[in-house]
């Protein structure tokens, strides 16, 4: 009796565990069908086995799931979640005994490592992603299943050639592509064809060879319509074909962005958006490309609702980059319009969005890739990022201020020295009008003077020469004439005018030689006022023979050298 209970329980426990593994298969198909068109039902199907998973019986089937289930998070940019389940999915796959793995030859499922391989080639670690997809290699070359060691094998050598790509080694990038290439047209299977006239196209962007661009996007287009004509079923928009056909339109859409033809880029990244609908996974990039397309055009009201839309449309944390693209097509553009309020909100979600990024501690879960050390270095990246936006902000808000206190100073000190000028610039003619008027007014004087002496001289001499009968008359014209010579006290007018004309001249003079008389002193008033030797002898009644001999005295008087000028002496003065 006891032997037939201890018999039913342990065919209960077969029969059981067989039934558990047979519902965590059909679970894991179910995530598989879902996984491109309708992540979220895929990513419930996937948590569905992890509740009923035992955990103490791993099988193929749970290591698939933990490995589907780690690809969606990464192609929705959840990159650390991603590595946990590919770390959870590598120590179920360790735990099986070799005698019930799929292929037993393999050390480590390649897939996974393909796709750890994608997270460091995501975060441009080139180096540790070449390091797993050569790791894959080898452990593809050990599958025993043909068809999936060459599927396998084509997948490497298309990433292996992507990194060359970037490395600008297109020889070697040519050769990957090549190789999977030719492994594909054994199957000849165009989904997967596609796949490598994309990335011959691609490697023929980079080195800006359009002709075979073209070429090989022709034939993209032509294998796409040869199945699209050959399908019979009734969901070609979610088969491979499609979505491979939509990334070759995302791939040109991205070179004429890199080339700023915008219009170009922006039709093509629409077509692409329009065959991908049923993968919902890359519309946030496809959309954030398209804004960014709004933005080269200068459309800028169009690309501010697109990328706004765009990120309203992205639920919880997920596709932080393409959040990121989108928030800086919006910087750009509010830096552009010089909207600092509209920016600064910007910089804070750039700011928030980043930090969440890295929150997600998508490489503190590779412990055995030393990520704590990157995690907390790109923490603090981050906070010295905004300490350093914030002291930017600080300061471009103080030189501002001070821009705007000295721009206003210096337009106050700019009209108070306008008008200061204006008033010198017054005083300045007033005084020259006043200095010509008086000088003009003393050579008038000085012709003046001339003039009249040089008639009463005549007159003397005619009343001296003439034949005059009548006495009495004649000594009344001589009266009359010293009367007139009398009238006014021409020395003290002359020199009244000429020290206005020239302030201090006398003093000057009279330092030089104290023992000058007051004819000496006029007589250097007239050569200051550049009168010839003939114009002072009638100014001042005297032979040119005499003004000359004053002029010889008067070097005597001043010590002037012999081969120096009298006048010369005088206009120094």
């Amino acid at each position: 009796m006891r032997l037939i209970f201890i018999l039913l329980i342990v065919c209960d426990i077969c029969f059981g565990q067989q039934d558990l593994n047979q519902e965590i298969s059909s679970l894991r198909d179910s995530v598989l069908f879902y996984r491109y068109s309708d992540p979220d039902k895929a990513l419930n199907f996937g948590f569905e086995v992890l509740k009923i998973a035992d955990f103490s019986n791993p099988s193929q089937s749970l290591v698939g799931v933990h490995s589907q289930i780690g690809e969606i998070l990464y192609y929705r940019g959840l990159y650390a979640d991603a590595i946990s389940f590919y770390d959870e999915s590598i120590k179920l796959f360790e735990a099986i005994p070799i005698e019930f793995r799929g292929e037993k030859k393999i050390s480590l499922p390649p897939w996974i490592l393909i796709n750890i391989g994608n997270v460091y080639y995501i975060n441009n670690d080139f180096e540790n992603s070449t390091l797993k997809y050569n790791e894959a290699l080898l452990n593809f070359n050990l599958f025993e299943n043909i068809q999936n060691k060459n599927f396998g094998l084509a997948t490497v050598y298309d990433n292996l050639g992507s990194i060359a790509e970037l490395k600008n080694d297109f020889k070697l990038s040519i050769e990957y592509y090549s190789k999977a290439y030719e492994i594909r047209k054994k199957k000849n299977k165009i989904e997967d064809l596609l796949v490598s006239e994309m990335h011959l196209m691609t490697v023929n962007m980079s080195q800006h060879n359009m002709f075979n661009v073209n070429k090989h996007f022709i034939e993209i287009e032509r294998l796409y319509k040869q199945e699209k004509n050959d399908y019979l079923d009734d969901n070609f928009s979610k088969s491979f074909t499609t979505r491979n056909y939509g990334y070759a339109y995302k791939h040109m859409g991205n070179y004429y962005l890199k080339a700023e033809k915008y219009k170009v880029a922006k039709e093509f990244f629409e077509k692409s958006k329009e065959l991908l609908t049923e993968f919902p996974y890359e519309l946030p990039s496809l959309q954030s490309k398209i804004a960014e397309c709004y933005l080269g055009l200068k459309n800028y009201e169009k690309a501010i609702t697109s990328a706004n839309h765009n990120i309203k449309s992205i639920k919880l944390n997920l596709f932080n980059k393409s959040k990121l693209n989108n928030y800086k097509i919006l910087e750009k553009i509010y830096l552009k319009k010089g909207d600092l309020k509209n920016l600064i909100k910007i910089k804070d979600s750039l700011l928030v969005v980043s930090r969440a990024g890295y929150d997600m501690n998508i490489v503190n879960k590779m412990s055995d890739l030393e990520t704590n050390i990157i995690l907390s270095k790109k923490k603090s990246e981050i906070n010295d990022s905004r300490i350093k936006y914030n002291t930017y902000l600080f300061i471009l808000i103080i030189c501002f201020i001070i821009l705007t206190f000295s721009l206003v100073s210096l337009r106050l000190n700019f009209n108070l020295e306008k008008e200061k000028s204006k008033k010198i610039l017054n005083e300045k003619t007033i005084i020259e009008n006043d200095l010509n008027h008086k000088k003009l007014e003393l050579i008038n004087k000085s012709n003046f003077i001339s003039k009249r002496n040089e008639n009463l001289n005549y007159l003397l001499d005619s009343i001296d020469s003439s034949k005059i009968s009548a006495s009495n008359s004649s000594k009344q014209i001589k009266q009359k004439i010293k009367d007139l010579l009398r009238t006014e006290n021409l020395n003290d007018r002359f020199e009244k005018h000429f020290e206005d004309v020239y302030p201090g001249f006398f003093k000057s003079l009279i330092s030089y030689s104290s023992n000058l008389t007051q004819n000496d002193l006029r007589f250097c008033a007239y050569l200051k006022m550049n009168q010839s030797t003939d114009e002072i002898a009638k100014l001042t009644n005297i032979s040119i023979r005499t003004v000359e001999s004053k002029k010889y005295r008067l070097k005597k008087k001043f010590k002037i050298q012999k081969d120096k000028s009298l006048t010369g002496f005088i206009h120094s003065i």
